[in-house]
């Protein structure tokens, strides 16, 4: 969370403004899951390869900046969320000590 955003489980609920997504077939209030397929039937990825990119990632390599050389790994989509308001100082050195963990 440096930016103060923090990954959101599939399995979390989420309600925007109304008509927020035009586009997209969704109600205003939401899984997190619910949205992801909502965009993969916006985009028609459903059942092509691109559908892995919000489940169980697509392969790829990473060029990084805190590494040398190219990473072989796999990318997915994540819905973030960043809370409005300030947070306490420690949530940010806590978070920094839980990256460096993983």
């Amino acid at each position: 969370m440096i930016d103060g955003f923090e990954r959101l489980n599939h399995d979390e609920v989420v309600s925007i403004e109304p008509d927020t997504f035009n586009k997209l077939d969704i109600a205003k209030t939401f899984k997190v899951r619910d949205l992801i397929t909502a965009i993969k039937d916006y985009i028609g990825a459903e059942n092509t390869n691109e559908a892995d990119l919000y489940t169980q990632g697509l392969n790829c390599e990473v060029l990084q900046f805190s590494t040398q050389g190219w990473k072989k790994g796999k990318v997915r989509l994540a819905l973030e969320f960043c809370p409005e308001g300030s947070e306490s100082p420690l949530d940010e050195i806590f978070q920094k000590l839980k990256q460096v963990e993983n």
